[in-house]
């Protein structure tokens, strides 16, 4: 019987394990439990994934990485590897994160926090972020404040704890910086007595620990189904790495380029939902709310630090939706649905019809925005079409597994 073929990966060379970026998030016997011939690493700073790259390595998953004190992998290092051709994973911390900013570019997220991130319900690395003993493996000392959310809710479901403790005790959680986020600490500041029974449910709550095998099992299963790695797709991507990958993205923008891209730019990050982050609320404004020029919000973006990121997401859905059309797809009626819940969602709205109901007075913006929700189910449809081939995923299941946990 012949080999089905894993998403990205073509018949040409024999494949190499898989590379695991691991910390904190779960123990590394729970990944060599699934992936026996797995390389597990530390969490992934800056150029991890490119030097593996280059030593021809096509699967990795990324769980953790480091923050902070050391340079973090770049959205671009992400998109850059699965561009030339590997399959890139992400979930749990860093890897959910990053899988979050580069889906695009075809990383796959899997489990709940990614999803999470990648519906911007969360989106601070706040919400991952632990203390740990960097000079052994690695277990974290703090708790994650998206344990604490997830846990609490789950309790509340159960009956467990009443709806007004366990908004106190997710409003301890906030309040607290990562390295004194534990369970007694939170209760503490919470005021809330609770029964051991319910903290020790609490405390079993570990999403990422979940999300990072189940992540380690969407890796097996490529890791099964093919034998082979992808050629690299650019000859010289990989020979060596100088100093252009590691300046900001912003400082290789001139002034005329800069000048090109700034209206683009801005109605982008409206139509996507993403200015009511810098720019308020995004029930309470329009597109007419945006600042009178493109070099005003520009700049407030700018000054909240997330300009960088910003223009990569950017980058990168101008450059799905250029593939999307060079491959002449075209989205089915799930990938429109799809888009409009999502779009939706990022824009506060309760459904898409609200949405374009909220710009009733200017036809204009309303098809502007049936224009991005095309071209955003039009990548969701290339997204479909390579990452989860109809013989081999059952979208449905894959459904049930991002909301599993």
């Amino acid at each position: 019987m012949a080999k089905r073929k894993a998403p990205g990966v073509s018949m040409d060379t024999k494949l190499m394990p898989p590379v695991v970026f691991l910390g904190p998030s779960a123990p590394a016997s729970d990944i060599l439990s699934v992936l026996p011939h797995a390389t597990i690493r530390p969490p992934a700073r800056r150029g991890d994934l490119y030097a593996y790259r280059i030593l021809k390595h096509n699967l990795f998953l990324i769980l953790d990485g480091s923050f902070g004190g050391v340079l973090a992998i770049s959205p671009r290092e992400v998109v850059d590897v699965a561009t030339d051709g590997a399959v890139v994973v992400g979930a749990s911390s860093m890897g959910a994160l990053r899988a979050a900013d580069c889906s695009p570019a075809g990383v796959v997220g899997v489990g709940v926090i990614s999803r999470l991130f990648r519906t911007r319900r969360i989106s601070s690395e706040d919400e991952v972020v632990v203390q740990y003993h960097e000079e052994r493996p690695f277990p974290a000392l703090t708790e994650p404040l998206i344990n604490v959310r997830l846990a609490v809710r789950r309790a509340e479901r159960k009956g467990l704890i009443a709806t007004s403790d366990a908004e106190k005790i997710i409003a301890a959680a906030q309040s607290l910086h990562f390295t004194h986020r534990t369970w007694l600490r939170i209760l503490k500041e919470a005021e809330c007595h609770l029964s051991a029974d319910t903290i020790t449910f609490l405390r079993g709550v570990d999403v990422k620990r979940a999300d990072a095998v189940l992540a380690a099992k969407r890796i097996a299963e490529i890791y099964g189904i093919a034998s082979y790695i992808p050629p690299s797709r650019t000859s010289d991507l990989f020979g060596l790495l100088d100093e252009g990958r590691e300046r900001r993205s912003i400082d290789l923008i001139d002034s005329a380029m800069r000048q090109q891209i700034e209206a683009t730019f801005v109605e982008w990050l409206w139509l996507s939902g993403r200015a009511g982050k810098y720019l308020g609320d995004a029930n309470d404004w329009q597109q007419e709310d945006l600042p009178t020029s493109p070099l005003a919000a520009w700049n407030i973006i700018d000054a909240s630090g997330e300009l960088e990121a910003e223009l990569m997401r950017f980058d990168v859905f101008k450059r799905a939706v250029l593939e999307a059309e060079r491959c002449q797809l075209r989205p089915d009626p799930s990938d429109l649905s799809e888009a409009e819940a999502q779009l939706a969602a990022a824009h506060g709205s309760g459904s898409w019809r609200e949405l374009l109901a909220r710009q009733s007075r200017d036809a204009g913006s309303s098809a502007r925005l049936e224009e991005h929700r095309t071209q955003v189910a039009t990548i969701k449809c290339l997204r479909r079409t390579f990452l989860f081939p109809s013989d081999q995923v059952d979208r449905s299941r894959e459904g049930l597994r991002w909301h599993s946990g």
